[in-house]
């Protein structure tokens, strides 16, 4: 993995939000739950969703209702979710993001506020940053 598979900065200004399509994850994130209906409801996952890891990643995987290349998930705070929900949650994040850089239909790019970077690095083990 390398710095480039996330990114964290300070400031939501810094993501390029022309014609893209944008999920902010604000505080009130705080169960999987309140997560999937997050995605469900902003990227517009199809109504066969199932409201679980599998069918996050399975959506992420095809994102065949977003009609912008650019595809941003900006976590403007850190979800509160258990530790292995967490690695679970950052672990699909990180697949989706390898995956759609094979394909040229969505750019798909994950952000953190930088004052969990040690968080991530720690959750998922981030050996290249």
């Amino acid at each position: 993995m390398t710095k480039e598979e996330f990114y964290f900065i300070n400031d939501s200004e810094k993501i390029n939000n022309n014609n893209s399509c944008i999920l902010i994850l604000k505080d009130n994130v705080i169960s999987k739950e309140e997560l999937f209906n997050e995605y469900y409801v902003k990227l517009k996952f199809p109504p066969y969703f199932g409201f679980n890891w599998n069918a996050l990643w399975d959506c992420l995987s095809y994102l065949e209702n977003v009609i912008q290349k650019e595809v941003i998930i900006y976590h403007q705070t850190f979800p509160k979710l258990e530790e292995k929900d967490l690695e679970i949650y950052l672990e699909i994040l990180l697949d989706s993001v390898i995956q759609w850089k094979k394909y040229e239909e969505h750019n798909f790019e994950v952000y953190f506020n930088l004052k969990d970077y040690d968080k991530v690095k720690r959750l998922i083990g981030y050996k290249g940053l």
